[in-house]
């Protein structure tokens, strides 16, 4: 079996093909990439592990959003606000959300404003082919910022026939949706491919109880729109692919930055381009540009919106030129240069009057980066350099170094080491309102992490277990002193994350499936004493998970996902954290199908984040038909 890695480069020389043999088995297949890496191969090297959630099992999860998809990944964990994919913030490993690297098909598409909008994605849960999360530090090519790991979004690519898929979804809480998608396929052997998506989703929020045992409206209201389109083709020698994006929200955002009862409406807009050809001789390159942009309207008290106001509009332009160069057959060169552009434009009402917020600010960036593969019968392995220079910071080398054994056929053993660093976010440096401030004068983060574990895939039967940790020097924590009102950005001496991940599960041929993990997470920071960490209580304790899915007839299945977390403090729906989700799916002739989920279907009152409550009980129906 190839496992799919964070699949960047694809078919990095055109044509070229490997074969490996797995037991008496010889497999052949393309260049793919090896996890963790944009360096190819087709050999299942495992160098480093990416969880992957493939297609598959995104259209039958019990899950509406990538958000919500990502809490069944070992090690991961969403803190949503907002349900639907609305607002959510991700960590990996007991990261801060700051510390995670978010790309779309390997495109960086983070914001510099703060990482609360790492998971503001352009698209629809319905554009997304597969989620890819590469835990700890991230690949020396694709980027220094993540400490915790990893997460790279694929987007479907068109079909190679006409088609097209209609949805329509209504349920409690006065929650409704619509979304279509239409692929035109090519008619000739180069013709282009296009695929477009148009989806609209709205609710009224749900009702949370009361101190005095009533019930209040807890202000979660959202509504989104999104669009995407993405074409490939083909060019003489040359694969053209490029992709567009843009999803329109606005939500109740209820104790986000202070406690009041906020309102946020966000725009936010992703393109790139690519081409992949072969010059000859074992070499591929792939150059590609980017375009992101961000806007971010926040009214701290929906019901006063003139009397403090931020709008931020945050601009990111990149080009990045890569070279693989096959070195025989063993060994496989990634080299790279890129450059980006990024800017921010904020300003905003105070009582009324017009304010400066964060202000404008413009950084500049450059990098180049190698990376070196081996892979051998059994041994696989892979070290790599990089070179970062922005304005403003000096300039900033990370290397990243793993191996790989195969013991026996479906066993492998991995281990590797990284180093990452971070340059503050424009809220850490410049935010200000009634209860918070940020800090001009802030350091980059920087740490090192190793890992180290096992992982058995064979049959049906799959199972893995690694413990990691992480050390890191002049952590950025918002913190306050207790007593004191406003929280202050700080630069804390030193913080190390330590923790296990294990996972165990079962597939069938017909289908049925049934997985169990649990992740345990130790942090210590240097916090100066008496002060305590505004998002310290993130990052859980404990987290246990179950899923399965049961295939009943060919036109029948279910599956449930029961989730718990462990907090170390906050309110009892946040310390202790019970969820169980459960879902059925019924396809018909004619391309009809329905789906039933029902979340929380335990009605516990739950947090994700400390005071922010998540609905109860909640049933929503979809209907649609493939075309």
């Amino acid at each position: 079996m190839i496992i799919a890695a964070l699949a960047v480069w694809g078919v990095a020389v055109a044509q070229a093909q490997t074969a490996a043999t797995t037991a008496d088995t010889v497999l052949v297949a393309p260049l793919v990439e090896v996890v963790g890496s944009r360096v190819p191969a087709a050999l299942p090297g495992l160098v480093r592990p990416v969880r992957v959630v493939e297609a598959a099992e995104l259209a039958t999860a019990p899950a509406r959003s990538v958000n919500e998809a990502l809490q069944a990944v070992p090690g991961v964990i969403v803190g949503q606000r907002q349900q639907y994919g609305v607002q959510g913030d991700l960590t990996i490993r007991g990261s801060t959300f700051d510390q995670v690297l978010v790309l779309i098909d390997g495109v960086a598409a983070g914001d510099p404003q703060t990482g609360h909008h790492l998971l503001d994605l352009p698209l629809d849960f319905a554009d997304v082919e597969r989620l890819e999360v590469l835990p700890g530090y991230g690949s020396t090519l694709y980027g220094s910022g993540a400490f915790g790991g990893t997460l790279n979004v694929v987007t479907r690519e068109p079909a190679d026939r006409d088609g097209g898929r209609l949805a329509f979804t209504g349920g409690g809480d006065g929650t409704w949706a619509a979304r279509g998608s239409l692929d035109l396929a090519a008619h000739g052997a180069d013709g282009g491919r296009t695929r477009l998506s148009l989806g609209r989703f709205g609710t009224d929020g749900h009702f949370e109880s009361t101190a005095d045992g009533g019930e209040a409206w807890a202000g979660a209201d959202a509504r989104a729109t999104t669009a995407t389109c993405r074409t490939t083709d083909r060019w003489g020698g040359w694969d053209v692919d490029a992709f567009a994006g843009l999803a329109d929200r606005a939500f109740g955002a209820r104790d986000f930055y202070a406690p009041f009862p906020s309102f946020e409406a966000t725009r936010t807009f992703l393109g790139w381009a690519r081409a992949r050809g072969s010059l000859g001789h074992g070499i591929a390159i792939e150059p590609r540009v980017s375009v992101r942009t961000h806007r971010d309207r926040f009214w701290l008290r929906r019901e006063q919106p003139s009397s403090y106001a931020n709008d931020h509009l945050t601009r990111r332009v990149g080009a990045e030129l890569r070279g693989l160069v096959d070195l025989g057959p063993r060994h496989t060169l990634a080299v790279g240069i890129e450059g980006a552009y990024e800017d921010i434009d904020s300003h905003g009402l105070r009582g009324g009057a017009a304010a400066t917020a964060l202000g404008s600010h413009t950084r500049r960036q450059a990098a180049a980066s190698a990376e070196l593969d081996g892979h051998g019968d059994r041994i696989f392995w892979q070290a790599g350099l990089r070179v970062d220079g922005r304005d403003g910071y000096a300039a900033n080398g990370s290397g990243s170094a793993a191996f790989s054994y195969r013991v026996r056929t479906g066993l492998v053993l991995h281990a590797g080491v990284g180093s990452a660093f971070r340059v503050p976010t424009f809220t850490d440096l410049y935010y200000v309102d009634p209860a918070n401030q940020g800090n001009p004068g802030l350091a980059p983060e920087r740490g090192w992490t190793w890992d180290g574990g096992l992982a058995l895939d064979h049959g049906p039967w799959f199972a893995s277990a690694t413990w990691f940790e992480r050390r890191e020097k002049d952590r950025i924590e918002w913190a306050r002193s207790e007593g004191e009102a406003i929280w202050r950005v700080l630069n804390v001496a030193e913080a190390t994350v330590r923790g296990a991940e294990t996972q165990a599960g079962w597939r069938h041929a017909r289908g049925h499936a049934a997985a169990v993990a649990w992740t345990w997470l130790e942090t210590s920071t240097a916090l100066l004493p008496g002060y305590q960490g505004k998002y310290a209580l993130l990052a859980p304790r404990g987290v246990a998970t179950a899923q399965g899915r049961f295939v009943l007839t060919p036109a029948v299945a279910c599956g449930a996902a029961l989730r718990y977390l462990a907090h170390d403090g906050g309110p009892d729906g946040f310390r202790h954290q019970a969820s169980l989700d459960l879902r059925a799916d019924w396809s018909g002739p004619g391309g009809w199908f329905a789906e039933g989920l029902l979340t929380n279907a335990l009605d516990r009152e739950r947090q994700e984040v400390p005071g922010v409550s998540l609905p109860g009980r909640l049933l929503t129906l979809t209907v649609g038909r493939d075309f």
